[in-house]
């Protein structure tokens, strides 16, 4: 059989190829040891190209007719493992509320009272020097920004011949 792109998976640990015969739109899947793994059928179109997503399990083939086909994992999504108490239905249920699901319990309305006088006054213009910034204990200096200016470069009136 003849192939058409071969190439690796983006860890290494997976080759791809593609089937050369007319008409028939087939990725053939191999582990790193040479193992034949699974073959990912398409429609019935010849294959031109293929490649495989360098970081995601993604692979991306060109049929002769101009179609680009995306073959990824299918992933089901299993809510339960997110909440425990989750409970998974068939079809809409009507949901019927406690008589007091929804009541609001006078502790839980209240706001606290705040411990900060509001008459105090408040420094804004000392810096205190902030230690995990620092690249020792001991360092006394200040970090300071020192923006950097590009400078043209300047040519020179001179010339060597």
């Amino acid at each position: 059989m003849q192939w058409k792109a071969p190439c690796f998976s983006g860890d290494g640990e997976w080759v791809v190829g593609g089937s050369v015969s007319k008409g028939e739109h087939k990725i053939y899947i191999w582990d790193r040891a040479g193992h034949f793994v699974k073959i990912l059928e398409g429609r019935k179109e010849a294959m031109i190209d293929l490649a495989w997503h360098p970081v995601h399990p993604v692979v991306a083939s060109v049929s002769l007719v101009g179609f680009v086909y995306i073959w990824a994992i299918d992933y089901t999504e299993n809510w339960s493992a997110f909440a425990p108490d989750f409970k998974k239905l068939e079809e809409n249920e009507e949901y019927v509320e406690r008589e007091d699901e929804f009541d609001l319990m006078p502790e839980a309305g209240k706001v606290k009272e705040s411990d900060v006088n509001e008459n105090d006054e408040v420094d804004i213009v000392t810096v205190e020097k902030d230690s995990a910034f620092s690249d020792s204990d001991t360092s006394q200096e200040e970090i300071c920004f020192l923006p950097a200016i590009p400078c043209p470069d300047v040519l020179s009136s001179k010339t060597s011949v």
